[in-house]
């Protein structure tokens, strides 16, 4: 993963991996072995891997479970975990989950160094401000999309109800741990969902106002390593085929490229409206973004850069084509029908919401006040989203 030369994060990959492998890895992340004290970060998904792994680790040092995490964390959830006397005490907090796990495990570690409460620092104006490196963190992905793992930000759902990024390069993981067998019993819509969450990173980052020539290669190669790697994966998921760890790992860095893409730039417009989606119908985050993909993508299509861009990355699947538009055509309809064959639902009505076109404009406006909107190249406006929008209805 020639991108990990631009993380300040050490990335390691594991087909399997050990309790006395992660013991190492903890202790010198902590920069400490005896007494290690850990805290333990996880959700209530089904995932036998990480359930041995906490076991093995708990015989050789003192781990503490924390595992009030749901999707699109709240901050009192956070807070919860954080004011339990038994967390006061711990070295190093450990995630292992998908991106609500990976984010909590990221405000855990913030607020042991800065103190507080959650809410204090979310928001267009906090009230207070990130000044102190976390606490030493781990975080382990057992999902290939959200990229977390690898990146300064975390989402959260205030007390208001209100999803907002947090971001500080003082939030950044110590260690990403990459392992393989993590994604053993992954289901196909997650696998689909959190996939496509990884490309719409990689894409975003490309459409981009803080985007560089740097970020851009970075991004190219997130999307194309995505859409090789996530097609056969699903397809391998979906035949309970056994023998799919080298997939999943490949998945995995393609995810955690993707990550370490848009932690350069920020994502954009998709990731802004998905924000709306969660907040108002609980859509999951992955199934969210990806519902305006194409219509971004569309949008998007008109910048010249960014036209460039996707041209390079469908020439990678298509090196026969050498027309800029017929490239571009052609990487719209393949992430279409990946889209399709993934069951992934593209109006609000396959999405369960039901929603009047008058409703639309009283519920996405806030999306404006979102600092990720703005990142859009080119710029979105409000009737430019509310017909795009109008057309899924």
């Amino acid at each position: 993963m020639i991108s990990s030369v631009l993380s300040s994060v050490h990335i390691l990959q594991f087909e399997d991996l050990s309790g006395s492998e992660l013991f190492d890895v903890l202790s010198f992340a902590a920069g400490k072995r005896e007494s290690l004290r850990v805290a333990a970060v996880f959700d209530g998904a089904p995932i036998p891997a990480r359930d041995d792994l906490l076991e093995a680790l708990g015989r050789v040092c003192t781990v503490t479970h924390f595992d009030r995490v749901e999707p699109n964390p709240k901050s009192e959830d956070i807070q919860s975990m954080f004011g339990d006397p038994s967390f006061r005490d711990v070295d190093l907090v450990l995630g292992i989950g998908g991106g609500s796990v990976l984010d909590s495990a990221k405000a855990l570690a913030m607020l042991a160094s800065n103190g507080g409460a959650l809410d204090d620092y979310l928001g267009n104006t906090p009230t207070r401000k990130i000044e102190k490196k976390s606490l030493p963190l781990v975080l382990v992905p057992t999902t290939a999309g959200t990229g977390s793992e690898v990146t300064k930000v975390g989402v959260y759902t205030s007390a208001t109800g209100r999803k907002y990024t947090l971001g500080s390069p003082l939030m950044a993981a110590h260690t990403a741990l990459l392992v393989g067998s993590f994604l053993d019993s992954i289901p196909p819509s997650l696998c689909a969902a959190t996939g496509l969450d990884a490309l719409d990173h990689a894409l975003e980052s490309i459409w981009n106002k803080n985007a560089t020539p740097i970020t851009r290669k970075a991004s190219e190669d997130a999307a194309i390593a995505v859409l090789t790697h996530l097609p056969p994966l699903y397809q391998a998921i979906v035949r309970k085929d056994k023998d799919r760890r080298a997939l999943q790992k490949r998945m995995l860095v393609s995810s955690t490229m993707a990550g370490i893409a848009f932690n350069m730039t920020g994502t954009a417009a998709g990731h802004a409206i998905s924000f709306i989606l969660s907040e108002q119908w609980h859509v999951p985050h992955g199934l969210a973004c990806a519902f305006t993909l194409l219509e971004v993508f569309d949008w998007a299509s008109q910048n010249e850069e960014t036209r460039s861009s996707l041209a390079r990355i469908a020439s990678h699947f298509y090196p026969e084509v050498s027309e800029q538009d017929r490239l571009v055509a052609l990487l719209r309809d393949r992430i279409a029908t990946l889209m399709k064959e993934m069951q992934i639902p593209t109006t609000f009505g396959a999405l369960g919401v039901k929603l009047r076109e008058e409703e639309i404009e009283p519920l996405f406006e806030r999306c404006f006040s979102d600092p990720k909107m703005h990142n859009q190249l080119p710029p979105m406006q409000g009737p430019d989203l509310y017909s795009r929008l109008s057309s899924k209805l």
